[in-house]
């Protein structure tokens, strides 16, 4: 017997297999964290939100759907009940609609999520609008219409969910983006909007413990899946971290 299949064989092997059992771990951390989540979507009526409701129910999860049309929120909800499979997924999910950019709707709006499900585990900041034109042409109504509902509503929307984070000490907030916001595109100067969430959900993330997904939208995704939100959580959780940065969900690059 030489050295190879005598020492160094089974310590290769082994190290394959360590490395397998710790891979199975952290994926049934990610699914015991995401099933029976309490997950808060905006924008929930189509695109990227529609498909965090898909996949967020998939993974067995409670989810309150939010957008500005209850008749397209109803639709997703149809849509998911059609698809769904009881022994998966017995949840009542729940619509609130509101829009946010009426800060006064957003608070309301806020009241009612915890009145339907008591606390929320997950929020995800999905919802916004765009806007295509040369600044000299663009009037302050618009600019001032882009902050409200890409910055002002989220900002109050997390605000008012906080607390009640803090005080279960349990709680991740996802943000999402657009790539647009950080390279400079002509006719595209709305997608800054919201950027400045970073830096609030940033200092949440380390003074209150609450964890955090900053995600960057682009048009080069991968299909969406909630269970890396999952891994991220139990890694930071394996660190011993009750607070930190989620940098790797699957929807662009962070």
């Amino acid at each position: 017997m030489d050295f190879t299949t005598g020492i160094l064989l089974p310590l290769i092997l082994g190290g394959v297999g360590i490395f397998t059992i710790l891979r199975l771990v952290r994926r049934i951390q990610a699914r015991a964290y995401l099933k029976d989540a309490v997950v808060v979507i905006t924008g929930a009526t189509s695109g990227l939100g529609k498909e965090c409701a898909k996949a967020f129910h998939a993974a067995g999860s409670q989810l309150v759907l939010c957008g500005r049309s209850g008749e397209r929120l109803q639709d997703v909800l149809r849509e998911l009940s059609a698809a769904a499979d009881p022994l998966k997924n017995a949840h009542k999910h729940h619509v609130v609609v509101f829009d946010l950019s009426d800060i006064n709707a957003v608070v309301s709006a806020a009241e009612e999520i915890l009145s339907c499900v008591d606390h929320v585990d997950i929020l995800i900041n999905n919802a916004g609008i765009s806007y295509r034109g040369t600044i000299t042409e663009t009037v302050i109504e618009v600019d001032r219409k882009v902050m409200e509902t890409n910055y002002f509503g989220p900002v109050a929307l997390t605000k008012a969910l906080l607390p009640a984070m803090i005080k279960r000490r349990k709680g991740h907030i996802v943000t999402i983006s657009s790539v647009q916001g950080k390279i400079s595109i002509p006719f595209r100067s709305a997608c800054k909007s919201r950027l400045p969430l970073r830096p609030l959900v940033v200092c949440v993330a380390f003074k209150d413990q609450i964890f955090l997904t900053c995600a960057v939208f682009t048009s080069l995704i991968r299909r969406f899946n909630p269970l890396e939100l999952g891994r991220c959580t139990a890694h930071l959780k394996h660190r011993g971290n009750s607070g930190g940065l989620g940098k790797k969900l699957p929807v662009g690059c962070c």
